[in-house]
This record gives C-alpha cells, sequence and structure tokens, in this order.
C-alpha cells in the first residue's frame, strides 16, 4: 500500500505540470509593465510568447498576436520551441507514469516492465522539468536584468503571474520525476534481490 501511494504521489506532480505549463505557455503575462505601485496609470501591458496586450483605463484589453513565426525575437523563438518540447515530455511522461502505476491494470501481467514503464515516466519527467526549469529561469534572469539595467526608462517591465507558474509547475515536474525513478529503482532492486534468494514455504523443512 505504502508503494503505491508512493507511485501515486510521484505521477501527480507530472500532471499537474502537464495542466500548468500549457496554461502557462498559452497565456500572456510572462512580463508585465511595472508601475511602481503608481494609481495613476491608465494604460496596463503585458506580453507572452504568442501575444502582447494592453488594458486602458475604460478596461477594455486590445491584444496583438504574433503572427508571424520567423519575424520574432530569437527570445521568442526559443521560448515557444522549448516550452512546446517540455509541454510533449510532460504529457508523454503522464501517459507513461500512469501505465506503470501498481494500481493500473495496464500491463499488469509483468511487474519488472511496470517498474521499467515507471521509471521511463520519471525520466520524461524530468526532462520535461528541466527544459522548462531552463527557459523560465532565462525569461525571469532577462527580465530583471532589463528591469534594473533600464532604471531610468518609463516603461520597465516585472515578471507575469504566466511565467511564475510555468516556473512552480516545472519545479513540480523536477521533483516528481526524481521521485518516480527513485520509488521505480528501488522496487525493481528489490524484485531482483527476493528472485535471487526466494523465500521458503516451508522453513521448517529447510535442512540436510
Amino acid at each position: 500500500m505504502t508503494e503505491i501511494l508512493l507511485f501515486i504521489s510521484a505521477t501527480i506532480p507530472s500532471n499537474v505540470h502537464c495542466r500548468s505549463e500549457t496554461a502557462g505557455t498559452f497565456t500572456n503575462e510572462w512580463k508585465i509593465l511595472g508601475h511602481d505601485n503608481d494609481k495613476t496609470v491608465i494604460l496596463d501591458k503585458n506580453k507572452g510568447l504568442w501575444m502582447e496586450c494592453s488594458i486602458d483605463s475604460s478596461s477594455i484589453v486590445h491584444c496583438t498576436s504574433y503572427n508571424s513565426l520567423l519575424h520574432q525575437t530569437f527570445e521568442i523563438q526559443v521560448g515557444r520551441a522549448i516550452m512546446i518540447v517540455s509541454i510533449v515530455f510532460s504529457s508523454l511522461a503522464a501517459l507513461v507514469a500512469i501505465s506503470g502505476l501498481k494500481c493500473t491494470r495496464c500491463i499488469e501481467e509483468n511487474e519488472k516492465l511496470k517498474d521499467r514503464a515507471a521509471f521511463l515516466g520519471g525520466i520524461l519527467s524530468v526532462c520535461g522539468g528541466l527544459f522548462a526549469l531552463g527557459i523560465t529561469s532565462w525569461f525571469i534572469y532577462g527580465i530583471v536584468d532589463d528591469f534594473f539595467q533600464n532604471d531610468t526608462e518609463t516603461e520597465r517591465y516585472v515578471v507575469g503571474r504566466s511565467l511564475i507558474g510555468a516556473f512552480v509547475a516545472s519545479m513540480l515536474c523536477l521533483f516528481g520525476g526524481i521521485l518516480l525513478c527513485t520509488c521505480s529503482v528501488t522496487h525493481l532492486q528489490s524484485n531482483t534481490i527476493l528472485s535471487k534468494h526466494p523465500v521458503s514455504m516451508n522453513p521448517g523443512k529447510d535442512y540436510v
């Protein structure tokens, strides 16, 4: 029972990461315009990987989509590519890890294969988490660096909620993947030891 709970606990972060990262990737609050708590500002701006939006004093939102794939900045192109790769890895990790859970009937006739499936799901989850962690950390560093470098400009952007959400999701995915790999390897090793040293069903008769 404890092993099942550990496997489920390791799989949940990967599933949460997949959904959170998808939401963070396709929303447009990766960076927002900072106002230094100035309440007289009549225009808000935020930018994402796919569009940028502005909100006027009447709460009317005007958005401009980045329609061209090639005529974008380098960070936008790299951010899109790596986040999509991370989502693909995380989705595959969730599917493979579920098949390796002890409480599912998938490939239940081969326990060693289930452990290997869980381990593969953990590896995919770690890869997806590392991709997302790397690109979100790079974006956060760039936004913070620009904020302090351009202290004389009137418009300075700060880290947005979508970027923070994607960063937290990447940490969850990384944690879940490491935990899943650890659980599957430990269970696989324990089964190998038991197969090499089987326990006798009649211990009282094991004598010469």
